[in-house]
């Protein structure tokens, strides 16, 4: 059985070199993944997110880089600090699905490829975002999720 999506060389090289290069962040780091239209079904690195993403220096300003109704990938370093204060940067894959998507085949598009690009990501965690983080709520409960138990 054929996958409807594919990864392109240069995003997995890219996604590779990510991982290598934040593994002791001390800011977060994100790049975003998205899959370009029909008839490829590519899923690559949205250059113009990922270059405001650099901008980023926490989980609230990223709501203000990433699309109110389309979804997206993104693969985050996120430092944090383990029970005993050794500090440590996870990489978290966070589903982006706010609940404005219209479009029921971008769902299904996303859906499809997401354990694909969960494979060659290879996160420490996952985390699905439903809401639009608007509500500082909404931040608190993905800040929770993010957090190393």
């Amino acid at each position: 059985m054929s996958a409807l999506t594919s990864i392109p060389q240069n995003t997995k090289d890219r996604i590779r070199q990510f991982r290598f290069s934040t593994s002791r962040a001390d800011t977060i780091k994100a790049i975003i993944l998205c899959i370009q239209r029909s008839p490829s079904y590519e899923v690559i690195i949205d250059e113009e997110c990922t270059e405001e993403a650099e901008e980023v220096n926490n989980i609230e300003d990223l709501r203000d880089v990433l699309p109110a109704n389309e979804p997206r990938y993104v693969l985050l370093a996120y430092p944090t600090s383990t029970v005993d204060l050794r500090k440590r940067t996870l990489l978290v894959l966070l589903y982006w699905k706010p609940v404005t998507v219209v479009s029921q085949e971008w769902k299904m598009v996303y859906a499809g490829a997401l354990e694909h690009v969960r494979s060659e990501c290879a996160p420490n965690k996952y985390v699905e975002v439903t809401s639009s983080l608007e509500d500082d709520n909404d931040v608190d409960e993905l800040k929770g999720q993010l957090e190393i138990k």
